[in-house]
This record gives structure tokens, sequence and C-alpha cells, in this order.
């Protein structure tokens, strides 16, 4: 009885490792301009930056034009999160939604792709949907101010 326990028991485990999720590729992120709804408002981005802080990158993004010019306190609407100053994929990461004159809506179970990183620039890929008024889903490219 013994063996067949641990057959199976191995047999299980070997199952469980063989179906391990592949969704953390950032494959299921769309190519499109990230665009979605902020507070029940239609957004395309269209501006932002992103700078050092600490050890991790802040990315604002926002649907006005803007660049390491801009304040992001001018921002009416923005999407915001942080990311390791390299490429790679991350998996439950916090974005938060912005709108002037409401407070900040944390979503801690974004995926946020950095596909690229230069001394000039970084793009990521973000995945947010935490409800039909505030989601965010595609591709964008923001000066790196350092």
């Amino acid at each position: 009885m013994k063996t067949y326990f641990k057959i199976a028991l191995t047999l299980l485990i070997s199952l469980m490792i063989s179906c391990s999720d592949d969704d953390n590729s950032g494959d299921n992120i769309s190519n499109q301009i990230l665009q979605g709804q902020v507070f029940g408002n239609d957004f395309t981005a269209l501006g932002g930056k992103a700078f050092d802080s600490g050890e991790d990158i802040s990315v604002n993004i926002t649907n006005i034009a803007a660049d390491c010019e801009s304040s992001v306190l001018d921002y009416d609407l923005e999407i915001s999160t942080y990311v390791r100053p390299e490429v790679g994929v991350y998996e439950g990461i916090n974005v938060i939604f912005n709108k002037d004159g409401e407070p900040p809506y944390n979503y801690l179970g974004a995926t946020v792709e950095v596909t690229s990183l230069t001394d000039n620039e970084i793009t990521v890929k973000i995945k947010a949907d935490s409800s039909s008024d505030k989601t965010i889903e595609g591709t964008f490219t923001v000066p790196y101010c350092q």
C-alpha cells in the first residue's frame, strides 16, 4: 500500500510541475498603445516620465503631452507604477490609478513588463484590470529623466 501511495504522490507532483503557469511571459499583454479607463474616463497614453526612486524606477504615464519638464502633479489622469531598472516581466505589481480630485486607487494584481530601458527612455507594457472603470492595457514609452 505504501508503494502505491508513493507512486501516486510522485505522479501528482510530476503533473503539478508539468502544468505550471506560463502567464509570466508578458505575451498576454497587448502591443497596442496603452489605453483603457481611469476612474471611468477614457484614457490613451500621450506622455509622461520616469525617474529614479530609490532602487526602482517610478513610471508615470498621462493622457496629455508631457515629458521630463512637466510635473506629475499637473496630470489630471495618470497611471503610475514602480519597476526594477531591468528588462523583465513582473507580476503582482502595484499600478496606481490617479485622477485629480480623487484619492489614488492602488491595484496590486497588475502585470508590468519592461521591454526596453536606455539612459533616455523606458518602454513598459502594462495590464491592470481592476474594474470596468479602472482598467488599462498596452505599451508605452516615456522619457527616463535622470
